[in-house]
Protein backbone atom coordinates (compact mmCIF):
# COMPACT_ATOMS: atom_id res chain seq x y z
CA UNK A 1 0.00 0.00 0.00
CA UNK A 2 1.35 3.40 -0.90
CA UNK A 3 0.89 6.56 1.05
CA UNK A 4 -1.51 9.37 0.32
CA UNK A 5 -0.83 12.51 -1.58
CA UNK A 6 1.64 14.17 -3.86
CA UNK A 7 0.71 13.26 -7.42
CA UNK A 8 -2.06 12.94 -9.98
CA UNK A 9 -0.87 9.54 -11.21
CA UNK A 10 -3.50 6.89 -10.68
CA UNK A 11 -2.19 5.33 -7.52
CA UNK A 12 -5.00 4.03 -5.36
CA UNK A 13 -3.60 5.54 -2.19
CA UNK A 14 -3.43 9.04 -3.59
CA UNK A 15 -6.38 11.47 -3.49
CA UNK A 16 -9.04 11.16 -6.18
CA UNK A 17 -9.16 13.60 -9.02
CA UNK A 18 -11.61 16.40 -8.37
CA UNK A 19 -13.99 17.94 -10.83
CA UNK A 20 -17.05 16.52 -12.51
CA UNK A 21 -15.61 16.37 -16.02
CA UNK A 22 -12.50 14.40 -15.13
CA UNK A 23 -14.48 12.08 -12.84
CA UNK A 24 -17.04 11.40 -15.56
CA UNK A 25 -14.26 10.76 -18.09
CA UNK A 26 -12.57 8.24 -15.78
CA UNK A 27 -15.83 6.38 -15.24
CA UNK A 28 -16.45 6.28 -18.98
CA UNK A 29 -12.95 4.92 -19.64
CA UNK A 30 -13.31 2.32 -16.88
CA UNK A 31 -16.62 1.14 -18.32
CA UNK A 32 -15.09 0.89 -21.79
CA UNK A 33 -12.12 -1.04 -20.45
CA UNK A 34 -14.42 -3.62 -18.85
CA UNK A 35 -16.01 -4.24 -22.23
CA UNK A 36 -12.76 -4.28 -24.19
CA UNK A 37 -10.40 -5.99 -21.72
CA UNK A 38 -9.22 -9.45 -22.79
CA UNK A 39 -10.18 -12.51 -20.80
CA UNK A 40 -7.50 -13.23 -18.22
CA UNK A 41 -5.70 -16.55 -18.30
CA UNK A 42 -5.65 -18.73 -15.20
CA UNK A 43 -3.23 -17.64 -12.52
CA UNK A 44 0.19 -19.15 -13.14
CA UNK A 45 2.95 -20.06 -10.71
CA UNK A 46 6.60 -20.94 -11.09
CA UNK A 47 8.21 -23.77 -9.13
CA UNK A 48 11.59 -22.46 -7.99
CA UNK A 49 12.70 -25.36 -5.82
CA UNK A 50 11.23 -28.25 -3.83
CA UNK A 51 8.00 -26.91 -2.37
CA UNK A 52 8.72 -23.28 -3.26
CA UNK A 53 6.54 -21.48 -5.79
CA UNK A 54 6.24 -17.87 -6.95
CA UNK A 55 3.44 -15.82 -8.45
CA UNK A 56 4.84 -13.15 -10.78
CA UNK A 57 2.54 -10.22 -11.45
CA UNK A 58 2.73 -7.10 -13.55
CA UNK A 59 5.29 -4.41 -12.73
CA UNK A 60 2.81 -1.74 -13.78
CA UNK A 61 0.00 -0.17 -11.84
CA UNK A 62 -3.13 -2.21 -11.19
CA UNK A 63 -5.57 -2.04 -14.08
CA UNK A 64 -8.53 -3.86 -15.49
CA UNK A 65 -6.33 -5.09 -18.34
CA UNK A 66 -3.91 -6.88 -16.00
CA UNK A 67 -6.69 -8.04 -13.70
CA UNK A 68 -5.09 -6.07 -10.86
CA UNK A 69 -2.47 -8.82 -10.66
CA UNK A 70 0.41 -6.57 -9.65
CA UNK A 71 3.56 -7.44 -7.75
CA UNK A 72 4.95 -10.81 -6.75
CA UNK A 73 4.07 -13.32 -4.08
CA UNK A 74 4.33 -17.03 -3.62
CA UNK A 75 4.01 -19.99 -1.30
CA UNK A 76 6.23 -22.46 0.51
CA UNK A 77 4.97 -25.96 1.23
CA UNK A 78 5.82 -27.89 4.38
CA UNK A 79 4.99 -31.49 5.23
CA UNK A 80 1.81 -30.47 7.03
CA UNK A 81 0.88 -27.01 5.75
CA UNK A 82 1.66 -24.12 3.43
CA UNK A 83 2.74 -20.52 3.94
CA UNK A 84 1.47 -17.93 1.44
CA UNK A 85 3.52 -14.76 0.96
CA UNK A 86 1.30 -11.77 0.05
CA UNK A 87 -2.30 -12.07 -1.09
CA UNK A 88 -2.72 -9.91 -4.19
CA UNK A 89 -4.69 -6.82 -5.11
CA UNK A 90 -8.26 -8.10 -4.74
CA UNK A 91 -10.41 -10.76 -3.15
CA UNK A 92 -10.52 -12.66 -6.44
CA UNK A 93 -6.73 -12.48 -6.78
CA UNK A 94 -6.39 -13.85 -3.26
CA UNK A 95 -8.83 -16.69 -3.96
CA UNK A 96 -6.85 -17.67 -7.04
CA UNK A 97 -3.62 -17.70 -5.04
CA UNK A 98 -5.17 -19.79 -2.25
CA UNK A 99 -6.66 -22.35 -4.63
CA UNK A 100 -3.45 -22.62 -6.66
CA UNK A 101 -1.28 -23.03 -3.56
CA UNK A 102 -3.41 -25.88 -2.21
CA UNK A 103 -3.80 -27.57 -5.57
CA UNK A 104 -0.11 -27.56 -6.41
CA UNK A 105 1.25 -27.94 -2.89
CA UNK A 106 -1.12 -30.66 -1.77
CA UNK A 107 -1.29 -29.18 1.73
CA UNK A 108 -3.73 -26.74 3.31
CA UNK A 109 -2.67 -23.11 3.59
CA UNK A 110 -2.16 -22.56 7.29
CA UNK A 111 -0.52 -19.12 7.43
CA UNK A 112 0.02 -15.92 5.46
CA UNK A 113 2.64 -13.20 5.85
CA UNK A 114 2.52 -9.75 4.27
CA UNK A 115 5.90 -8.34 3.27
CA UNK A 116 4.93 -4.65 3.07
CA UNK A 117 1.82 -2.51 3.65
CA UNK A 118 1.19 -2.14 -0.08
CA UNK A 119 -2.21 -2.55 -1.71
CA UNK A 120 -0.97 -5.11 -4.26
CA UNK A 121 0.31 -7.33 -1.45
CA UNK A 122 -2.68 -7.42 0.89
CA UNK A 123 -6.07 -6.68 -0.67
CA UNK A 124 -6.67 -10.42 -1.10
CA UNK A 125 -6.55 -10.99 2.67
CA UNK A 126 -10.30 -11.60 2.91
CA UNK A 127 -10.00 -14.76 0.80
CA UNK A 128 -7.79 -16.24 3.52
CA UNK A 129 -9.56 -14.71 6.50
CA UNK A 130 -12.84 -16.35 5.53
CA UNK A 131 -11.07 -19.69 5.93
CA UNK A 132 -9.76 -18.61 9.37
CA UNK A 133 -6.19 -18.69 8.07
CA UNK A 134 -3.82 -16.62 10.20
CA UNK A 135 -2.49 -13.52 8.43
CA UNK A 136 0.51 -11.79 9.99
CA UNK A 137 2.74 -8.78 9.39
CA UNK A 138 5.16 -6.71 11.46
CA UNK A 139 3.35 -4.43 13.92
CA UNK A 140 4.33 -1.23 12.07
CA UNK A 141 2.93 -2.65 8.85
CA UNK A 142 -0.32 -3.76 10.48
CA UNK A 143 -0.78 -0.29 11.99
CA UNK A 144 -0.32 1.39 8.62
CA UNK A 145 -2.76 -1.01 6.98
CA UNK A 146 -5.37 -0.21 9.62
CA UNK A 147 -4.84 3.52 9.16
CA UNK A 148 -4.80 3.77 5.36
CA UNK A 149 -6.22 0.81 3.53
CA UNK A 150 -9.89 1.73 3.69
CA UNK A 151 -9.11 4.75 1.53
CA UNK A 152 -6.97 2.59 -0.76
CA UNK A 153 -9.83 0.14 -1.26
CA UNK A 154 -12.27 2.93 -2.01
CA UNK A 155 -9.90 4.33 -4.60
CA UNK A 156 -9.20 0.90 -6.14
CA UNK A 157 -12.95 0.41 -6.61
CA UNK A 158 -13.12 3.83 -8.22
CA UNK A 159 -10.21 3.02 -10.55
CA UNK A 160 -10.98 -0.60 -11.41
CA UNK A 161 -14.72 -0.95 -10.91
CA UNK A 162 -16.85 -3.05 -8.61
CA UNK A 163 -16.53 -6.13 -10.82
CA UNK A 164 -12.75 -6.37 -10.46
CA UNK A 165 -12.86 -5.56 -6.74
CA UNK A 166 -15.96 -7.60 -5.85
CA UNK A 167 -15.73 -9.18 -2.40
CA UNK A 168 -12.60 -7.22 -1.45
CA UNK A 169 -12.53 -5.88 2.10
CA UNK A 170 -9.86 -4.78 4.52
CA UNK A 171 -8.47 -7.45 6.83
CA UNK A 172 -5.74 -6.10 9.08
CA UNK A 173 -3.03 -8.72 9.76
CA UNK A 174 -2.10 -9.83 13.24
CA UNK A 175 1.16 -8.37 14.48
CA UNK A 176 4.12 -10.74 14.42
CA UNK A 177 5.30 -11.24 17.97
CA UNK A 178 8.94 -12.12 17.31
CA UNK A 179 12.05 -10.70 15.70
CA UNK A 180 14.24 -12.19 12.98
CA UNK A 181 14.65 -15.90 13.27
CA UNK A 182 13.10 -19.28 12.67
CA UNK A 183 9.47 -19.34 11.63
CA UNK A 184 7.95 -22.80 11.30
CA UNK A 185 4.94 -23.36 9.05
CA UNK A 186 3.52 -26.81 8.38
CA UNK A 187 6.68 -28.38 9.77
CA UNK A 188 9.00 -26.44 7.46
CA UNK A 189 11.52 -24.09 9.07
CA UNK A 190 11.88 -20.72 7.39
CA UNK A 191 13.69 -17.51 8.32
CA UNK A 192 11.89 -14.20 8.65
CA UNK A 193 13.93 -11.04 8.22
CA UNK A 194 12.36 -7.98 9.85
CA UNK A 195 14.75 -5.07 9.31
CA UNK A 196 12.35 -2.38 10.52
CA UNK A 197 11.68 0.54 8.21
CA UNK A 198 13.48 0.39 4.89
CA UNK A 199 11.22 0.51 1.84
CA UNK A 200 8.25 0.97 4.17
CA UNK A 201 7.35 0.71 7.86
CA UNK A 202 7.42 -2.95 8.87
CA UNK A 203 9.46 -4.45 6.05
CA UNK A 204 9.57 -8.24 5.98
CA UNK A 205 11.40 -10.81 3.84
CA UNK A 206 11.13 -14.61 3.89
CA UNK A 207 14.14 -16.87 3.34
CA UNK A 208 14.05 -20.62 2.80
CA UNK A 209 17.49 -21.85 3.82
CA UNK A 210 16.86 -25.31 2.37
CA UNK A 211 16.70 -23.94 -1.17
CA UNK A 212 18.42 -20.56 -0.82
CA UNK A 213 15.29 -18.79 -2.11
CA UNK A 214 14.51 -15.31 -0.80
CA UNK A 215 11.14 -13.58 -1.06
CA UNK A 216 12.38 -10.01 -0.71
CA UNK A 217 9.12 -8.11 -1.13
CA UNK A 218 9.43 -4.46 -2.08
CA UNK A 219 12.92 -4.23 -0.59
CA UNK A 220 14.12 -5.47 -4.00
CA UNK A 221 12.75 -4.84 -7.49
CA UNK A 222 13.81 -6.03 -10.93
CA UNK A 223 13.86 -3.19 -13.47
CA UNK A 224 11.12 -1.28 -11.68
CA UNK A 225 11.79 2.04 -9.98
CA UNK A 226 11.76 1.56 -6.19
CA UNK A 227 9.28 3.82 -4.40
CA UNK A 228 10.60 6.09 -1.65
CA UNK A 229 7.24 7.43 -0.56
CA UNK A 230 7.19 5.68 2.83
CA UNK A 231 10.87 4.75 2.88
CA UNK A 232 13.76 5.40 5.21
CA UNK A 233 16.66 5.45 2.76
CA UNK A 234 19.35 4.77 5.36
CA UNK A 235 17.24 1.95 6.75
CA UNK A 236 16.77 0.58 3.26
CA UNK A 237 20.52 0.35 2.72
CA UNK A 238 20.86 -1.42 6.07
CA UNK A 239 18.10 -3.87 5.12
CA UNK A 240 19.78 -4.67 1.81
CA UNK A 241 23.05 -5.34 3.63
CA UNK A 242 21.16 -7.71 5.91
CA UNK A 243 19.75 -9.58 2.92
CA UNK A 244 23.14 -9.68 1.22
CA UNK A 245 24.56 -11.61 4.18
CA UNK A 246 22.26 -14.58 3.45
CA UNK A 247 23.31 -17.57 1.37
CA UNK A 248 20.97 -16.65 -1.48
CA UNK A 249 20.60 -18.58 -4.72
CA UNK A 250 17.37 -17.06 -6.02
CA UNK A 251 15.55 -13.79 -5.32
CA UNK A 252 11.82 -13.26 -5.77
CA UNK A 253 11.65 -9.46 -5.93
CA UNK A 254 8.55 -7.51 -5.04
CA UNK A 255 8.21 -6.60 -8.71
CA UNK A 256 9.65 -7.95 -11.92
CA UNK A 257 11.20 -11.24 -13.03
CA UNK A 258 12.88 -13.66 -10.64
CA UNK A 259 16.67 -13.63 -10.73
CA UNK A 260 19.72 -14.06 -8.48
CA UNK A 261 21.17 -12.02 -5.63
CA UNK A 262 22.50 -9.36 -8.01
CA UNK A 263 19.01 -7.84 -7.87
CA UNK A 264 19.92 -6.58 -4.40
CA UNK A 265 22.84 -4.66 -5.85
CA UNK A 266 20.72 -3.28 -8.70
CA UNK A 267 18.16 -1.86 -6.30
CA UNK A 268 20.86 -0.35 -4.12
CA UNK A 269 22.65 1.13 -7.12
CA UNK A 270 19.51 3.08 -8.06
CA UNK A 271 19.15 4.39 -4.50
CA UNK A 272 22.81 5.44 -4.44
CA UNK A 273 22.59 7.10 -7.85
CA UNK A 274 19.49 9.01 -6.78
CA UNK A 275 21.10 10.24 -3.57
CA UNK A 276 24.30 11.27 -5.35
CA UNK A 277 22.42 13.21 -8.03
CA UNK A 278 20.21 15.00 -5.52
CA UNK A 279 23.22 15.83 -3.34
CA UNK A 280 24.90 17.34 -6.40
CA UNK A 281 21.81 19.44 -7.05
CA UNK A 282 21.86 20.71 -3.47
CA UNK A 283 25.57 21.48 -3.70
CA UNK A 284 24.86 23.49 -6.84
CA UNK A 285 22.27 25.51 -4.96
CA UNK A 286 19.34 24.27 -7.03
CA UNK A 287 15.84 24.71 -5.71
CA UNK A 288 13.53 21.72 -5.44
CA UNK A 289 11.73 22.87 -8.59
CA UNK A 290 14.98 22.96 -10.54
CA UNK A 291 16.19 19.66 -9.07
CA UNK A 292 13.03 17.98 -10.31
CA UNK A 293 13.99 19.06 -13.81
CA UNK A 294 17.69 18.21 -13.61
CA UNK A 295 17.84 14.89 -11.73
CA UNK A 296 16.66 12.57 -14.47
CA UNK A 297 18.92 9.45 -14.27
CA UNK A 298 18.37 8.46 -17.92
CA UNK A 299 20.07 5.09 -17.38
CA UNK A 300 16.97 4.06 -15.46
CA UNK A 301 14.42 5.49 -17.89
CA UNK A 302 13.68 2.01 -19.24
CA UNK A 303 12.63 0.69 -15.84
CA UNK A 304 8.92 0.24 -15.18
CA UNK A 305 7.13 3.25 -13.70
CA UNK A 306 10.07 5.58 -14.20
CA UNK A 307 7.88 8.46 -15.39
CA UNK A 308 5.45 8.63 -12.44
CA UNK A 309 7.73 7.44 -9.66
CA UNK A 310 11.25 8.79 -10.22
CA UNK A 311 10.18 12.42 -10.00
CA UNK A 312 8.45 11.76 -6.68
CA UNK A 313 11.60 10.01 -5.47
CA UNK A 314 13.67 13.09 -6.32
CA UNK A 315 11.32 15.23 -4.26
CA UNK A 316 11.45 12.81 -1.33
CA UNK A 317 15.23 12.61 -1.36
CA UNK A 318 15.71 16.36 -1.84
CA UNK A 319 13.59 17.14 1.23
CA UNK A 320 15.33 14.43 3.27
CA UNK A 321 18.83 15.60 2.40
CA UNK A 322 17.89 19.26 2.80
CA UNK A 323 16.55 18.60 6.29
CA UNK A 324 19.65 16.59 7.15
CA UNK A 325 21.91 19.35 5.85
CA UNK A 326 20.25 22.07 7.89
CA UNK A 327 19.74 19.90 10.96
CA UNK A 328 15.95 20.10 10.90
Amino acid sequence: MNSLGGSTTQNACQPRWVGFRRDALRRLLAAAAIVLAPTLHALESLELGPGVFAFVGSSDEASIENGARVGNGGFIVGPAGTLVINTGTSYQHGREMLKTAERLGGQPVTAVVITQPLQEFLMGNAAFSERDITIQAPAESAELIAARCAQCLDNLKHMLGDQTMAGTRIVVPEALDHNDGTFTVGGRELTLILPGRGSAPGDLAVFDRATGILFAGALVSNRRIPELRDADVDGWHAALAQLRALAIKTVVPGYGPIADETLIDATETYLMALTAAVEAALEAGLSLTDALKVVTLPEYAGWARYAPVHRRNVQHEYLRLEAKRFGD
